[in-house]
């Protein structure tokens, strides 16, 4: 498979270059407002996120549910922590932003290095008649403009220390085994715990199955993918963390 294809990138780049340019706009216009005021704009995101989660389920009730479209998948995290983020502001409310950041960094690796594996190019063609379509498209790119508005309106301060490290490593921890639990009771391929959207991946296991067993390749396949998700949340924090020190320098050498 393709990671990025002509279809991705007619859209997808001038899509981010759009996000770019209103996070810009959001930052001059609120960066010196209240964290209430900055935090705004990732509150509608939220709200919007969850609507559009809620109407998706219903539509496929109506349909003849696939189980698949329970809200267990990688990206899924989102519908939890981005509306916690927005809306939380009691104990701990530091760790969930840890965790929602690093989270949003996830995915904002995924969508710039493979975003043919996100979701496919089809999606595309069936945006206006395809509400699944629709809902895949618009779900992954407001959670990529989450990540810039949390960027760009400084709306998480990362402390970078082992407490936020070992927060975000339990977290995603639990998530996907809870994942991975579910996919493999339910045979429902959350988070590609039962097989890879990646071709080389899937052809790896094959040859493994064919050697070792497939209940022992199994075992390994889900052992070794819940660490590289959980490894991708600690890369995300530590991206972040960078970003944070690139945006002070810029702002610091405008300012200047």
């Amino acid at each position: 498979m393709e990671l990025w294809t002509y279809e991705h990138a007619l859209v997808l780049l001038p899509t981010f270059f759009i996000m770019i340019v209103v996070s810009l706009i959001l930052r001059k216009l609120l960066l010196n407002k209240s964290y209430e005021l900055k935090m705004l704009p990732l509150k509608i995101i939220a709200v919007i996120l969850v609507v559009i989660e809620i109407i998706k389920q219903v539509k496929a009730i109506k349909t003849g549910y696939n189980l698949y479209y329970l809200p267990l998948h990688f990206c899924s995290i989102f519908l939890y922590v981005l509306p916690l983020m927005a809306f939380y502001r009691k104990k701990g409310q530091k760790t969930i932003n840890s965790i929602a950041t690093a989270t949003l960094l996830g995915l904002f690796l995924g969508m710039i290095i493979m975003p043919n594996v996100i979701y496919s190019k089809y999606r595309y063609y069936l945006f206006f008649t395809d509400f699944f379509s629709f809902h895949t498209i618009v779900f992954h790119n407001l959670v990529f403009l989450a990540f810039m508005l949390v960027a760009f309106l400084e709306l998480h301060k990362p402390s970078g220390d082992k407490q936020e490290l070992l927060s975000i490593s339990l977290f995603g921890g639990v998530y996907f085994m809870i994942s991975a639990i579910f996919a493999h009771v339910l045979k429902a391929n959350f988070s590609n715990f039962l097989q890879s959207s990646i071709e080389i991946v899937n052809d790896l296991v094959k040859g493994m199955s064919l050697a070792i067993g497939e209940t022992f390749t199994s075992i390994i396949y889900t052992i070794v993918l819940l660490i590289l998700d959980v490894a991708v949340l600690i890369l995300g924090n530590y991206l972040y963390i960078l970003i944070c020190k690139i945006i002070n320098k810029i702002t610091k050498k405008s300012n200047s």
